[in-house]
């Protein structure tokens, strides 16, 4: 399982909404102002990820808790979003070349072949959100955590 600290920004009846600030790897470097990769990074990663929790426990705005994720999960939304487009680009493109389609037309069929992978990742995230298996593992301590008095 892998696990994120999580904040709880509100509590609805059936659940919790949480927030969660994503850590860019590339910060560790030393040359991450001078990279690329670093300053693309920075620039795509989301500020804050919001979204909703099941849960039973009586939580309260401003704890934190920790929540998990099953590696299974993680794994088929890397494939999907990496492997798939790449697969469907060479499906597309491989038979092209074989038949002796012009080069442009291969770059075409490539393009198109990606932009299906894409686009099916993208209709499997909004249905795996939907069953999203995010779970609350604990709830951390926290000292200044007081509740909203009317």
């Amino acid at each position: 399982m892998v696990e994120e600290i999580a904040t709880v920004v509100s509590v609805e009846q059936k659940g919790v909404w949480l927030t969660t600030t994503p850590v860019a790897s590339c910060n560790a470097c030393q040359v991450s102002e001078d990279c690329g990769t670093g300053i693309v990074a920075k620039t795509l990663t989301p500020k804050t990820l919001h979204f909703f929790v099941a849960s039973e426990l009586e939580l309260l705005a401003g704890e934190q808790v920790k929540i998990g994720i099953a590696e299974q999960n993680l794994l088929m939304a890397a494939a999907m979003v990496y492997l798939l487009p790449l697969l469907l680009m060479l499906l597309f493109a491989v038979p092209a070349s074989a038949a002796g389609v012009s080069e442009g037309m291969q770059m075409l069929l490539a393009a198109f072949g990606a932009t299906c992978g894409f686009a099916i990742a993208r209709l499997y995230g909004r249905y795996q959100e939907k069953r999203a298996d995010i779970h609350i593992v604990e709830v951390l301590p926290s000292l200044g955590v007081q509740p909203k008095l009317p």
